[in-house]
């Protein structure tokens, strides 16, 4: 399966900076996703790629194939040899499942035979043989998606291009058409972009992530790179719950800083390859990198705080302490009853964060936020 490259994607509409130099590579049979809130850009970049959009300039390849240039070269999206599924599933209502599936076989002038053994193997494929003869509104919304998926697969295309397809699905129905779709894709081997506002979903299902906002790739890497060093605080927060303390940093040695902050004694130790800027700096520490009540390791931070609430969230509870000004959320699996507990952060958990949408430079390989590519991570 052939690689998708794209360069320096460029989109505006009246004042609005839609795509502001968008550039990345979907690397041979990954699975890709670009993730941000609504409006960052992401959808208008997969329908640029799928040919239902285009952008005032840049470039993009599949394979050796160019799609779409500067130099006037559009390629219709029948001729992309691309497979879409759409959030809202886009079915048509008076045909059957069968008869949906067929459709793009029909426009690419298959025969008879071909058309009829193609829609039983990818119908075979998402498990939906004996709902062949049904139409639409007789089927449930996993199933709806199914066939959706089932159409974009029908005439064996090179790279599958999906927008928020579980966005219809309730909480249960979304966790299990992840996993089916992430066997499915593994199995086939497919390159693959996917589309999400949803950070669990990215992170369950991802090769690599990329990370959207005001029409540009702020962060770019494998889903627990980009989690645990987000880079910029935009990324830390869209990635999860994150706490955020600001103080002045010492060097201990080469790459190790310490970040002395008010009423957190010992401070905090932090690694960068390269010297922070001068003046305040901010380290971002997930919830779960807060221990509560465990023994802590030989010169790892230590400080006393103050529970202020407790959530019970299934299998564990979220904490919300105070330490002096410091108000941090921490992860417990047990229900704490003690008003006042001591809290230990887990080494090498703490990492430098700007609120410059290009990424501080952090530990290990960081794609440029100019032209983020994967050739530098994988």
């Amino acid at each position: 399966m052939p690689e998708i490259t794209v360069r320096r994607l460029t989109q505006t509409f009246g004042a609005t900076k839609v795509l502001d130099q968008v550039d990345f590579t979907v690397p041979d049979s990954r699975f890709v996703t670009l993730l941000g809130p609504s409006g960052c850009g992401k959808t208008t970049t997969l329908m640029s790629i799928a040919g239902f959009h285009t952008p005032d300039a840049g470039t993009i390849a599949h394979g050796d194939r160019v799609l779409f240039d500067a130099a006037g070269r559009s390629l219709p999206a029948e001729q992309r040899d691309l497979g879409v599924v759409f959030q809202s599933y886009a079915l048509w209502p008076h045909l059957t499942v069968a008869e949906n599936v067929t459709f793009p076989l029909r426009i690419r002038k298959a025969g008879r035979l071909e058309m009829k053994q193609r829609v039983t193997d990818v119908l075979e494929l998402v498990e939906l043989v004996p709902r062949a003869d049904a139409y639409p509104h007789e089927l449930s919304g996993g199933q709806q998606q199914r066939v959706a998926l089932a159409r974009a697969l029908a005439h064996g295309p090179s790279a599958l291009l999906l927008d928020e397809p579980f966005s219809n699905l309730d909480a249960k129905l979304r966790d299990r058409a992840r996993e089916w779709l992430g066997e499915l894709q593994r199995d086939l081997g497919i390159t693959t972009v996917f589309v999400t506002h949803d950070q669990t979903e990215a992170l369950a299902m991802s090769d690599h992530i990329l990370v959207m906002n005001g029409g540009r790739i702020v962060r770019a890497g494998t889903p627990e790179d980009v989690y645990q060093r987000p880079g910029n605080r935009f990324v830390a927060e869209f990635l999860g719950r994150c706490n955020f303390i600001t103080g002045t940093a010492r060097n201990l040695d080469r790459s190790t800083w310490l970040l002395q902050a008010p009423h957190l004694p010992g401070g905090l130790p932090f690694h960068t390859p390269t010297p922070p800027p001068p003046g305040p700096l901010t380290l971002a520490l997930r919830p779960e990198a807060l221990l509560l009540d465990t023994p802590a390791a030989p010169g790892a931070p230590t400080w006393q705080a103050e529970i202020t609430h407790a959530t019970f969230l299934g299998d564990h509870y979220l904490y919300t302490v105070r330490v002096g000004p410091h108000e941090l959320q921490a992860l417990h699996r047990r229900r704490l009853p003690e008003a006042t507990v001591q809290i230990t952060l887990a080494p090498d958990s703490a990492t430098l964060v700007t609120d410059d949408p290009a990424p501080f430079p952090t530990e290990g390989p960081v794609p440029s936020t100019s032209q983020p590519t994967f050739d530098n991570v994988l």
